[in-house]
């Protein structure tokens, strides 16, 4: 008699916890904007180049118009909850007038497209709060648009390595929906946020 109260109460134990565990959410998407992205790389070298242009020729580049990153975001929990692998896709984009003497010769436009596979850490993961780092790593599509006043163009594509390291991300809400915010360095930027969406 005991013996089978026993295992009636081990069974449904095994029977909540199946179900709870069918019930967590295992699948997120989520969509983010971020600052300060590849532009702080690429930044330096183009002030270390347009710093000798202007030495040089009195050439330089000006106005400036940045638009950070838009990222697009899939992760599956595997066993672990806390565990969660992915991939991250970026778009940011960069533009530039060049003047000579004071007068606009032309002006450079540059797109960056990422590709990064991704792992995730949650620290704390509740039905409403989550606490995690992030890291990525992968290819990222530099193409770069120059147009002179004159009609003349030219356009260039290359390859780099790209990363993402999020130190520390927090996010809050449902159990479905979720605004989140991240710190870190890399494609998506030093500081990004945005909405996740787990099913």
């Amino acid at each position: 008699m005991k013996k089978s109260i026993f295992m009636a109460v081990v069974a449904f134990i095994v029977s909540v916890n199946v179900n709870a565990q069918s019930d967590e959410p295992l699948n997120e998407i989520s969509v983010s904007y971020g600052a300060g992205v590849s532009l702080i790389g690429d930044g330096i070298g183009n002030g270390i180049g347009n710093g000798l242009l202007d030495a040089l020729g009195g050439r330089k580049w000006t106005n400036d118009k940045q638009f950070g990153t838009l990222g697009l975001e899939y992760f599956r929990h595997l066993n672990n909850p806390n565990v969660a692998v992915g991939g991250i896709i970026t778009y940011s984009q960069y533009g530039e007038d060049v003047e000579h003497d004071g007068v606009k010769e032309g002006e450079r436009t540059r797109r960056y497209f990422s590709v990064m596979p991704s792992f995730k850490y949650y620290y704390v993961n509740t039905k409403n709060f989550g606490l995690y780092s992030k890291a990525a790593a992968g290819v990222m599509l530099l193409s770069s648009e120059s147009k002179e006043m004159t009609g003349q163009s030219k356009n260039d594509s290359k390859l780099y390595f790209m990363y993402q390291a999020s130190f520390l991300g927090i996010e809050a809400g449902s159990q479905n929906v979720r605004a989140f915010v991240e710190g870190g360095v890399g494609e998506q930027g030093i500081l990004l946020a945005g909405l996740r969406f787990k099913f």
